[in-house]
């Protein structure tokens, strides 16, 4: 029944993402609105949602107690990163993206996919607990899986520290920071000011979507790998890092809808800014590229069967 209620949300997601694919094929999607899409969702729809979420649902108190419990995805993707470095050499990975196999069965797609799927699942209360996973996410990638990427390129070229820092604080991450900075400071937002906010807020779950949806239908599919380093990397995201995590959640005590965000956060498809960053660097960018595709199509099973997984694991009283 679970799985069957999972399944029939992420069809409502599938539907939606299928307008921006079939938008692509019809030939509505030029050059421009593929740049000004991202930029909107990004940039003017995102920050404002994330920030009013963060003073709707926290006061000081809860936010301090829930901010430490970002350290438990970030232990599970130390731990995960590790184990898949291993399990590279072990399964005989190509050597030429052994580094970026362990780090893209490492992190996920926590906001583009992570906000409409968790909403999906658990309705708007959720979005605390996925901005956590968010920013424990963000922090690995930046600080440490950009320079696995580097390593393993054949470019030279550095991001200056000045470009780390400007990716880093991303606008989404910088709505997080000035909502944490306000319940902090037990400011609250001026009803106006909160309105605005609900109202960018409901953009931000189709856009996203649609915006998922015309990426997939510029995938190149032909030219995707399909061979054993690619079905070990798509079990590693869509199966292993989420048993990871469950496994550290049985040591652990969180709350129940914490835990299960966290896990679903945990089992989402790959993170799209690895082939950006693939390409930049000189990786194997095809590789990244087949990788975040094929787990996002496939991501609309996995997450229903992590839901059942869940449901049985961490019961909500």
């Amino acid at each position: 029944m679970v799985f069957l209620e999972a399944l029939e949300s992420m069809t409502s997601i599938a539907l939606l993402g299928l307008v921006g694919f079939f938008l692509v094929r019809s030939q509505w999607i030029s050059a421009e609105t593929e740049i000004f899409l991202p930029k909107l969702i990004t940039k003017v729809v995102l920050p404002p949602y994330l920030m009013s979420n963060i003073v709707g649902h926290f006061d000081r108190d809860q936010l301090l107690a829930s901010l430490s419990s970002s350290l438990v995805p970030m232990a599970s993707m130390i731990t995960c990163y590790l184990l898949f470095r291993l399990l590279a050499v072990l399964v005989r990975v190509d050597k030429r993206h052994r580094g970026l196999f362990a780090l893209a069965g490492t992190v996920s797609n926590t906001i583009l996919i992570g906000i409409p799927v968790n909403v999906a699942l658990f309705g708007e209360s959720s979005l605390p607990y996925v901005l956590l996973y968010f920013f424990a996410n963000t922090l690995f990638f930046w600080v440490f899986g950009a320079h696995v990427l580097a390593a393993e390129g054949t470019k030279k070229q550095q991001l200056r520290l000045s470009e780390k820092i400007r990716q880093f604080f991303s606008p989404p991450l910088c709505g997080v920071l000035l909502g944490i900075t306000l319940v902090l400071l037990g400011l609250p937002l001026p009803r106006v000011i909160a309105e605005t906010c609900r109202y960018l807020g409901q953009l931000a779950t189709p856009l996203a979507l649609i915006f998922v949806g015309i990426t997939l239908a510029r995938v190149e599919w032909h030219k995707a790998h399909m061979g054993a380093d690619i079905i070990w990397g798509l079990l590693l995201r869509l199966a292993i890092a989420p048993l990871v995590l469950v496994v550290m959640l049985h040591v652990l005590t969180l709350s129940p809808i914490m835990a299960r965000v966290f896990v679903i956060q945990s089992a989402l498809p790959g993170m799209a800014i690895i082939s950006v960053m693939s390409a930049y660097y000189g990786a194997d960018k095809e590789y990244a590229s087949s990788l975040v595709a094929l787990s996002t199509v496939l991501g609309m099973v996995s997450v229903p069967i992590w839901m059942s997984v869940i449901h049985t694991l961490f019961p909500v009283v």
